[in-house]
């Protein structure tokens, strides 16, 4: 692999890593001023689940959709009644989201996992590259 072409694959997975911290501090500090409360799935629209939950004696609904990683969890089969963990802000009551890591860091996670395929192509492409230095 050419010089240019390692250092530009240095400036991408740094660029990527910058993004991951980032996406991981905002998600972090929007979080911190969140409280648990329990939801309890009211009914679906396609693919969408509609939690009801109650904050300050007021009630609120959340229609949202359950992310890959937590359907392999165990969330994706959800029926009416379920209890369920929300996250809410009690300044904005309104806005809540489901209390599981990839309800609180959706965003981090999907860089992470787009920082961990660009590392298996930057992998697999070096494997290649000495697998057919070694052939000639």
């Amino acid at each position: 692999m050419s010089k240019p072409m390692r250092a530009a694959i240095l400036r991408i997975f740094i660029l990527l890593l910058l993004v991951c911290v980032g996406a991981f501090a905002w998600e972090s500090a929007r979080n911190a001023k969140m409280q648990p409360v329990t939801g309890q799935v009211l009914g679906t629209v396609y693919k969408s689940y509609i939690i009801g939950y109650k904050v300050q004696g007021q009630s609120y609904q959340l229609e949202t959709r359950i992310g890959v990683v937590d359907a392999l969890t165990g969330l994706g089969l959800l029926t009416a009644g379920a209890t369920v963990p929300i996250l809410v802000d009690p300044e904005q009551p309104y806005l809540a989201l489901i209390n599981t890591g990839n309800g609180r860091y959706g965003i981090t996670l999907a860089f992470v996992f787009l920082l961990l395929i660009f590392m298996l192509v930057v992998l697999l492409s070096a494997m290649k590259t000495r697998l057919a230095a070694r052939g000639q």
